[in-house]
């Protein structure tokens, strides 16, 4: 650190050091010096020192803000990318599925109603042994369906 002179202690005026000199602790006996000569440059001397070390901490903190900021974004952005868009494709393809299945589900009533305009009727208990007899195995084969313990 560089000695100062009392021709460099001119008030309002502050000396020109680097900032790891401004940073570095100064021992007390400077401060009273510089204190003794004139108070009003000591104030000044420690004041820019303390705005100097607050500006510094702020740009800090405002670059770790900044930085936060960003992780997040790129957070944000994977998600969309490996989590909302698929799954938002996978809805979509439900939902237009939804159509196809109405569709269908439509053609099938329409099947079932020309059964009935043709048959006449369309429920369990009125069957055609004929056409069809859900009972057919069971009145050729009484054991059939039976369960059978062997030993």
């Amino acid at each position: 650190m560089k000695n100062l002179s009392s021709d460099e202690l001119i008030p309002g005026i502050l000396p020109k050091l680097t900032s790891k000199e401004w940073l570095e602790p100064k021992p007390v006996s400077f401060i009273e010096a510089l204190a003794k000569e004139d108070i009003d440059a000591a104030i000044h001397s420690i004041l820019y020192r303390e705005n100097y070390v607050i500006k510094e901490l702020d740009k800090h903190v405002q670059h770790h803000d900044f930085l936060n900021a960003r992780r997040k974004e790129i957070l944000y952005k994977r998600w969309v990318d490996h989590v909302a868009d698929p799954l938002q494709k996978k809805i979509i393809e439900k939902v237009c599925s939804y159509k196809k299945i109405k569709k269908r589900r439509q053609e099938e009533l329409e099947g079932f109603l020309k059964h009935v305009n043709k048959k006449g009727n369309a429920f369990i208990e009125h069957y055609d042994p004929k056409e069809y007899d859900p009972f057919y195995m069971t009145k050729e084969d009484p054991n059939f369906l039976k369960a059978i313990y062997i030993q």
